[in-house]
């Protein structure tokens, strides 16, 4: 669904991309391309027009305008679905703690920092932040809640010791 949006806006952006340039913004391989401008043009959402024997212009059609406007109207009611997710985690989290626990950020600052924070700061909660890599060594056997958001950390397991929660989990 990403990839489908993602070539809908950019052939609706520029209507001499080639597919090489779509693979570069999408990130995906050439082929892969290939195959999703294929399944576009065959649903109707993007016609190509022959400038010359090697050229082609892509235009998006009516129809695949409508795509593009509901594929974003659903990436963006999925993203706020996802966030608000997070939310009620970090919500649930501080509702179960004892009132002496004291909340420990474990990752870096990125987008998730700024919404588990927003949350926190919400629900009147003082939290300490520890760079991701960092040693947490000195919350061992104290009374903690690790809080982190990296899918690598649900694998580590983050639990030498520790009272750890991944809100991706």
């Amino acid at each position: 669904m990403t990839n489908e949006l993602e070539i809908l806006k950019s052939v609706d952006e520029d209507k001499r991309i080639t597919q090489r340039e779509l693979a570069k913004r999408t990130g995906l391989s050439l082929g892969s391309v290939n195959v999703l401008l294929k399944r576009l043009i065959h649903k109707g959402l993007i016609k190509i027009e022959h400038i010359n024997s090697r050229t082609i212009k892509y235009i998006i059609t009516p129809k695949g305008l409508m795509e593009k406007a509901r594929l974003t109207y659903q990436y963006i009611v999925n993203s706020y679905n996802y966030i608000y997710g997070i939310e009620q985690k970090v919500e649930q989290i501080i509702r179960n703690k004892n009132i002496t626990t004291k909340v420990i950020l474990y990752g870096i600052k990125d987008e998730l920092y700024d919404i588990i924070t927003a949350k926190l700061k919400s629900l009147n909660e003082v939290y300490d932040f520890v760079e991701r890599n960092s040693s947490l060594n000195y919350y061992v056997n104290g009374d903690y809640i690790i809080i982190t958001w990296h899918p690598e950390d649900i694998e580590d397991g983050l639990n030498n010791g520790l009272f750890s929660v991944n809100v991706l989990k």
